[in-house]
């Protein structure tokens, strides 16, 4: 699923949270997650899987690019859930 678009600017660190609550059966948990970023350039990693929550930091990145973060996270009852969301990096 595509999350949406965001805007910053290269020295910043932002993080950003997907929220899996209503995607989740009940006692249904997030147990892990990976994230990328396309084309190369940008930082990302998962700073915290908790329940139903997952939270990316995301920082650098080139003036006038627009990256792809993708993550893919599974849960305890098995599923796997992907999503994206676009960081366009602009230097204000």
């Amino acid at each position: 699923m595509i999350l949406g678009s965001y805007d910053k600017q290269p020295v910043e660190v932002e993080t950003y949270t997907i929220n899996y609550s209503l995607d989740l059966n009940q006692g249904d948990r997030v147990t892990g997650s990976e994230v990328m970023a396309e084309p190369s350039g940008l930082t990302v990693a998962i700073t915290t899987v908790e329940n139903s929550r997952v939270r990316i930091r995301v920082s650098g990145g080139t003036n006038n690019v627009r990256y792809k973060v993708t993550t893919t996270s599974q849960t305890v009852e098995g599923r796997v859930m992907q999503d994206e969301f676009f960081v366009k990096v602009k230097d204000l």
